[in-house]
Formats: structure tokens, C-alpha cells, sequence
């Protein structure tokens, strides 16, 4: 008699960055979240701010007993930093609020905050990034089985999505060869601004390693390969605008050799300020409004 197939749930961790701050990353991580739960997922969203975090004031939660920080640093267990909302299916971590030095975690605090990703019991992990390309952004960001990065169709926020998205990869590489310092100091040498001979595009630089380890070239393009990460317009205003999305798809596969998954846009609507001062995601307070249709889209292409 054949053995019957032992299939294992796959949970999923998504990360939601950009870095720039105020481009809707913590807005769109809590709607997305009641999105999936609506759909009978069972979901937690985590605050991976330490320093200024709000998500749960998006979900209407005034009092948080315990955070995030609070378990980095064995304050409490992870179960109890896990919160109910009056969301069904929809659980948070919160991050910090205002607490000296939580923005800037210890080495062993980031990875114990990378574990705990894992930990989480749930078919969806939502983890929102802070704003800025700290180590610890970009490392929250590569650990997830999906990259979400969110810009505007403003011309700094595609620069700073653009920039973001390299200092992402850049990181991931670095770190890829942790073990192989002859490709890793090729990659920091090649990298560095201050180098007159730093590469300009990512093709200069796999001919590089190339010549210096054949087989951690392949390794290279295999990372560079599998590094796909997914872009999304926020808060489209007018028709065409999310066209900058193929720009900076047109560039990161120039410079990068990226090739990006483009979800879809969100539109501005005046639903989102109104649900801000509710603090009631507009997925719960206005279901049939135009911005959860562009939500809910972006959701089936994910899940």
C-alpha cells in the first residue's frame, strides 16, 4: 500500500516596505490584513517599527499591553504579545512607541524579531517595515517570503522605491556570501561609492565575481534570479499614473537585472482619511468603496 503524502501548510510572511515614510506602507499593511481575514484567513500583522509605530491605532486599538520590544527583550512571552482585534481572523504585534533606543536593535535582537516571524501561528503574516534602508529593514525585508514595495507616482518616491529596492538586493548578496569573503569583498568594493571603480550596473559587477569565483558566480545569479520582489502604486490620483510602475520596472532590470511583479495601484480616496480619524480600516467601515475593489485585486493576485 502506498504511503499517503504528508502536505505541510506553507504560512506565508509578507513584508511591506518602501522606504520612504509616508507613502501608506502601515495604511495599506492593516487593510490588506482585513482584506485576507475577510477572506477566512487566518492573519497577524506585526508593527516591525520599534520606534514609531502606529498600526495599531489604524486598527482601532487605543491600549497595547504588550509589544513587540516587550518580547525582543523577555518581557513577555510571544503569546502574550499576540493581540486580539475586533477584527475576526485578524490578530497584531505592536510595535514600540517612543521608547529610547528600540529604533535601533541589537544584532541578536533583529534575529530573535526574524525568528519570531517564523513562530507566528497563523496562514498569513503581514509584517509592516519601518521607513528608511537600515540593515534591519532590509534584512526584516529579505527574510519574507514576499517583498511588497509600495511608492507613489511622485518622482521621490520612485527614486527612493528604486534605491530602496537596491539597497535590498545589495544586502542580500553581501549577506548570501557571508562565508565567501573573496565575492563578498568584490560585491562591498564594487558597491562603494567612494571607489572610482564601482560598478554602475549589476551586469559590471556579476563579470567581476565571475572572474574571481566561478562557482559563487553561479550562486550570484541564481540570488540576483529568485530576488523578485513585488511593486504596487499607492495613492494614484489620475489615470496613467500608474504607468510608473513599468519605469521602474524598465529600470531595475537595467541596473539591477531585477524583474519585479507589478500587483496593481490604489487609488486615492476620501474614505482613507475619514477611516484614519474612525480608526477603522476602510475595508471594514466602507467595504464597496472604489479603494477596496484595487485592494481586494492585489489580494487574489497574491494569495
Amino acid at each position: 500500500m502506498a504511503k499517503q503524502k504528508t502536505i505541510k501548510n506553507q504560512k506565508k510572511i509578507w513584508a511591506i516596505g518602501g522606504g520612504k515614510g509616508g507613502i501608506g506602507k502601515t495604511l495599506f499593511t492593516a487593510n490588506l490584513g482585513v482584506g485576507l481575514a475577510g477572506m477566512g484567513k487566518k492573519v497577524i500583522v506585526v508593527d516591525s517599527d520599534l520606534g514609531g509605530a502606529n498600526l495599531h491605532t489604524l486598527l482601532g486599538e487605543k491600549f497595547v499591553k504588550y509589544n513587540l520590544n516587550d518580547y525582543i527583550n523577555n518581557t513577555c512571552s510571544l503569546e502574550d504579545a499576540v493581540l486580539p482585534t475586533s477584527i475576526e481572523n485578524l490578530k497584531l504585534v505592536s510595535g514600540a512607541n517612543g521608547i529610547l533606543g528600540s529604533a535601533n536593535p541589537r544584532y541578536f535582537q533583529k534575529m530573535k524579531t526574524i525568528r519570531c516571524f517564523n513562530k507566528l501561528e497563523a496562514d498569513y503574516i503581514l509584517v509592516d517595515l519601518g521607513a528608511g534602508s537600515s540593515f534591519n529593514v532590509l534584512d526584516f525585508l529579505n527574510s519574507a517570503d514576499e517583498k511588497i514595495v509600495i511608492f507613489s507616482p511622485e518622482p521621490t518616491s520612485i527614486q527612493n522605491a528604486y534605491g530602496f529596492l537596491k539597497s535590498a538586493l545589495y544586502r542580500k548578496l553581501i549577506r548570501t556570501f557571508k562565508d565567501n569573503k573573496p565575492v563578498q569583498e568584490t560585491i562591498t568594493k564594487g558597491i562603494d561609492p567612494k571607489n572610482e571603480k564601482k560598478v554602475s550596473t549589476l551586469d559590471e559587477l556579476s563579470k567581476r565575481i565571475c572572474k574571481v569565483d566561478k562557482k559563487g558566480h553561479v550562486v550570484f545569479k541564481e540570488t540576483v534570479y529568485n530576488y523578485r520582489p513585488n511593486t504596487i502604486v499607492n495613492m494614484l490620483k489620475k489615470k496613467g499614473e500608474q504607468n510608473t510602475a513599468l519605469g521602474l520596472s524598465l529600470t531595475a532590470k537595467k541596473f539591477l537585472n531585477l524583474d519585479m511583479n507589478y500587483l496593481g495601484f490604489v487609488e486615492s480616496d476620501d474614505i482613507v482619511s475619514e477611516s484614519v480619524k474612525a480608526m477603522t480600516p476602510f475595508m471594514k467601515m466602507s467595504p464597496d468603496a472604489k479603494i477596496c475593489n484595487s485592494i481586494n485585486k492585489i489580494l487574489h493576485q497574491l494569495v
